[in-house]
């Protein structure tokens, strides 16, 4: 019983530790186009990949088009996907690829000021 205790204990410290950030607004977001969008913000990491067991890419290529908010610390928040081809074919790994991104403000946006922008995931040859 002494053992299921501090077990439970355990599970609800760690639990706590992960924490979800929360949006932060230094002024109202604006639109942008994906061609604009490194005139305010511009991604840590001009390359990455990921590998997961659970999403399996499908045999032929695609698009997804998912629109989302660059916050004032440059984090990503409400992505949704507005199209895909073939539909829905690619959207997970679509968002999974999205969520490993993160921005830095562009030299020239020194006050962070956030952005909704619509971003394009081409998979092989859609």
């Amino acid at each position: 019983m002494k053992f299921l205790s501090i077990l439970s204990l355990g599970l609800l410290v760690l639990s706590g530790c992960k924490s979800t950030p929360e949006q932060y607004l230094a002024k109202p977001p604006i639109a942008v186009e994906q061609s604009e969008l490194q005139n305010y913000w511009v991604q840590e990491a001009k390359e990455f990949s990921f590998k997961s067991s659970t999403l399996k890419p499908p045999k032929t290529g695609g698009l997804v088009k998912i629109k989302y908010l660059v916050d004032s610390n440059g984090e990503i928040f409400n992505p949704t996907v507005i199209e895909s081809y073939p539909k829905g074919a690619w959207d997970k790994i679509a968002l999974r690829a999205l969520s490993n991104i993160h921005y830095v403000p562009s030299k020239t946006n020194s006050t962070n000021i956030p952005v909704y922008v619509t971003t394009e995931f081409k998979f092989g040859q859609p």
